[in-house]
C-alpha cells in the first residue's frame, strides 16, 4: 500500500508467504456481498475463502506430520482474514507454519465494506483534489482511504513539529498545512475470495483483504502461480496506542546488552522460498522471554532485537563516556604532576 498527498511515501516490511504453483482463480473488484448488521463476516458463507489448492489434506495437520508436496501451501479456516485462519506449508517431508508477520487484527474479522462517506468527500477517489482542502473528513473508497488534515509519519514514531525558527525544516510534520492524503491499495477481493496457496493464473495480480491505512494492510497477491500473503507491518510507537509504558533502568540496560552479545549468530538458507543463504539466529538459541522472539516462540520480534541493539549501544556510550572523563581526569592529573616537577 502507499500514501499519497502530504507527507512521504511509506515503507513497511514485506514478507511474501509463498511458493510455486500453477493455473486457475483470480481475485479482483469489490466484496460481493455484506453482512447483516452484528453478523460475524466469518460465520456468512459466501464471506469466507474458496477452495484450497489442489492435494491440500481436507483437514488441517498436524505440525511436523509428514507430507509428500514440497512447497504446497494450505489455509485452514471461515476467516475472511488469512491472518485469522491457519497457514500451513510442506516443507520437504513435513508441515510446518512459514514465518508471516500482520499487524494488529480482531478475530473473526469483519468482511471489508465501504461505508457511506460524509457528504462533503469527493464522489470518488479519482476525484479528491491534490493538494490543500477544508472538510475536515475522511472518505472512504474501493482502494483507498483518503483524510482532510494535517499528516505526520507515524512510523515508526511520530515526526516532530517543524520549527523553522529553532531550525527544525527537515523530517518534521508541517502542521500549517490542511491537504488530502490517501492511503491506497487494491480493491478488495471479491468473495469468495481465493485462499492462501491456491493457484492464480495473472502474475502480480493483487487484491486487499482489510481496509489501507499507514501500515498494516493484509493483501493477497499472485506470485509464481499461487495466491500469496505479502504482508506489511509497521510497529506501532506512539504512546497513543500503549499502555502500562516502563522505561528501561541502568540494570535493564546493562542486562539487555549481555543478551545481545550473547547472541549466537548463525547462516542458514530458508527451507521454502529463496535459495540464498541469510544471517541471524536461531528462535530455539534464545533464552525464554526473549525481547527478540515472540512469545509464541514462533517468529522474531524484529522490533524487540532491534531495540536490544539500541539498548547495547546506550550502554556502551555510558561506558565510553566514563572512559573519557577518566583519560581526561588522568590526563590533568599528569600534567598537573610533570608541573609541579618541573617547578622543583
Amino acid at each position: 500500500m502507499r500514501q499519497t498527498g502530504l507527507g512521504s511515501w511509506l515503507a513497511c516490511a514485506a514478507i511474501t508467504v509463498g511458493v510455486g504453483g500453477a493455473a486457475l482463480s483470480a481475485c479482483a473488484g469489490k466484496t460481493t456481498s455484506t453482512p447483516t448488521d452484528g453478523a460475524d463476516a466469518s460465520t456468512s458463507p459466501e464471506a469466507g475463502p474458496g477452495a484450497n489448492a489442489p492435494g491440500c489434506p481436507a483437514t488441517e495437520p498436524a505440525q511436523d506430520s509428514a507430507c509428500t508436496k514440497d512447497g504446497l501451501l494450505c489455509e485452514y479456516g471461515a476467516d475472511f482474514d488469512p491472518l485469522c485462519n491457519s497457514v500451513i506449508v510442506c516443507s520437504g517431508t513435513r508441515w510446518a507454519r512459514p514465518i508471516t508477520y500482520g499487524g494488529a487484527q480482531k478475530c473473526p474479522s469483519q468482511l471489508p465494506t465501504i461505508p457511506p462517506n460524509p457528504a462533503d468527500c469527493p464522489a470518488s477517489r479519482a476525484s479528491v483534489p491534490p493538494g490543500a482542502c477544508s472538510s475536515a473528513s475522511t472518505c472512504q473508497y474501493d482502494g483507498a482511504t483518503c483524510t482532510c488534515g494535517v499528516h505526520c509519519s507515524n512510523y515508526p514514531i511520530r515526526q516532530p513539529d517543524c520549527a523553522p525558527d529553532a531550525g527544525v525544516k527537515v523530517g518534521c510534520c508541517d502542521t500549517s498545512k490542511v491537504e488530502w492524503a490517501c492511503f491506497e491499495g487494491p480493491l478488495y477481493c471479491a468473495t469468495p475470495r481465493p485462499r492462501v496457496g491456491a493457484p492464480c493464473t495473472k502474475e502480480g495480480e493483487a487484491c486487499a483483504v482489510s481496509p489501507p491505512s499507514e501500515c498494516g494492510q493484509t493483501t493477497l497477491a499472485c506470485r509464481g502461480g499461487v495466491w500469496s500473503l505479502p504482508n506489511a507491518t509497521c510497529a506501532a510507537s506512539s504512546r497513543g496506542v500503549k499502555k502500562e509504558i516502563a522505561y528501561v533502568d541502568d540494570a535493564q540496560r546493562e542486562a539487555l546488552r549481555a543478551q545481545l552479545l550473547a547472541v549466537r549468530l548463525a547462516s542458514y538458507r530458508y527451507k521454502v522460498g529463496d535459495d540464498a543463504t541469510h544471517l541471524g539466529f536461531i528462535i530455539e538459541d534464545m533464552p525464554e522471554g526473549s525481547p527478540a522472539v515472540l512469545a509464541s516462540r514462533d517468529r522474531v520480534d524484529v522490533y524487540g532485537y532491534t531495540s536490544m541493539v539500541v539498548a547495547a549501544l546506550q550502554e556502551q556510550q555510558k561506558q565510553l563516556d566514563a572512559l573519557s572523563l577518566e583519560v581526561k581526569r588522568l590526563a590533568a592529573e599528569n600534567a598537573a604532576l610533570r608541573k609541579g616537577a618541573k617547578a622543583r
